[in-house]
């Protein structure tokens, strides 16, 4: 039996994203406050990129037309699915983590200035959150997460940095720790919705799509 692919969520050659937004705060170590940013990120990747970061995923939302009408495949080409099997099922945006879940023990380089050592910033110990994508027709698939640091490098300089590349097309390094660890927040009671809505639609996990196939989701409004 073959083991089942492992999950690797990483870029470790230099990569272009964007940046699309930078937010400052403080938080709680023991009984100091520490400077803390989430730096939010996105970038369009072919979707052959969902089977390191999903296995199965990729085969579930996408098919090839060409293929099923009977058109031949060329050897040595890797399977290709270009099509979206459902069109419309969610509006094409998926979760892939537990919003209480965090990938911890990333490093994360972007480069800056000269792009050498002494001008790229580096961050240890960085928390990967808010994993997500949009499926495109044509196998192209964005995707979007959340880095979280909190530290001593977070000083005036390199916060003005990080506020001035906002919105920029950056490159970085993002390298998973040897041995994945996943950080789970505490269950907090959810803030009752002071605008309830009747049969209200929650968005769809990739979890969703496993065990619903996508049958009962195919209509889904789009979010």
């Amino acid at each position: 039996m073959t083991p089942a692919a492992k999950a690797v969520f990483e870029f470790r050659e230099p990569t272009d994203v964007t940046l699309t937004h930078v937010q400052f705060r403080k938080e709680n170590h023991g009984p100091d406050l520490v400077q803390a940013c989430d730096l939010n990120m996105a970038v369009d990747v072919p979707n052959t990129l969902l089977d390191k970061i999903a296995p199965g995923l990729r085969q579930a939302l996408y098919w090839n037309a060409a293929a099923e009408q009977g058109q031949d495949q060329l050897e040595g080409v890797d399977d290709v699915l270009p099509n979206l099997r459902f069109p419309r099922l969610n509006g094409g945006k998926f979760a892939l983590d537990e919003k209480k879940n965090k990938l911890a023990g990333f490093e994360l380089l972007i480069e800056y200035g000269l792009g050498d050592e002494q001008s790229n910033m580096v961050f240890d110990c960085c928390k990967v959150v808010d994993r997500k994508i949009v499926t495109k027709e044509g196998g192209t698939v964005r995707l979007s997460w959340q880095v979280q640091y909190s530290g001593d490098r977070l000083d005036g300089d390199t916060i003005g940095k990080l506020a001035q590349l906002e919105q920029d097309l950056i490159s970085i390094q993002l390298i998973p720790p040897a041995v994945e660890t996943i950080e789970t927040a505490p269950d907090e009671k959810p803030m009752e919705n002071p605008f309830p809505v009747d049969n209200e639609t929650l968005p769809l996990t990739a979890e969703d799509v496993f065990i619903n196939g996508g049958e009962d989701g195919a209509g889904a409004a789009v979010h």
